[in-house]
């Protein structure tokens, strides 16, 4: 009867390994494949934006920091004021990643170059700020 119970023990344990190591591989899996998504659909956006996109300027009405950081950059909430020519002004607000190099080009008051598409001017995928 032992060898019953020892052998049902070992089979149990290889089981919750097998599972545990299935398990560590679909997230190691979606760690890796999910990014990727996302980078893609954030290309994609940008390739419409350019497609349909035209120059023009914006003032930052707000800046404030989210608290989140990626790659130690910083996550900002903006209140833009986008004037494009030809089109009247509009504001949007655009949570966006800001590389640390860019903060100084960053800050209320100042005026950027961005692209955006004047169709849809409450849809902050559609304003991209051109930052050097």
């Amino acid at each position: 009867m032992g060898t019953g119970i020892a052998a049902g023990s070992m089979i149990f344990t290889i089981a919750i390994v097998c599972i545990s190591s299935l398990c560590g591989l679909l997230i190691t899996a979606a760690a890796i494949a999910i990014p990727i998504y996302l980078m893609k659909q954030n290309q994609k956006k940008l390739q419409n934006l350019a497609a349909t996109g035209i120059q023009g300027e914006a003032t930052i009405l707000q800046l404030q920091d989210t608290g989140m950081r990626i790659n130690d950059d910083p996550r900002v909430a903006l209140v833009l004021e986008v004037r494009l020519p030809g089109h009247p002004p509009y504001q949007v607000q655009k949570t966006m990643t800001l590389p640390l190099i860019r903060m100084s080009q960053v800050q209320v008051g100042s005026v950027v170059a961005v692209l955006a598409d004047p169709s849809q001017p409450g849809n902050p995928d559609k304003v991209g700020l051109l930052l050097r």
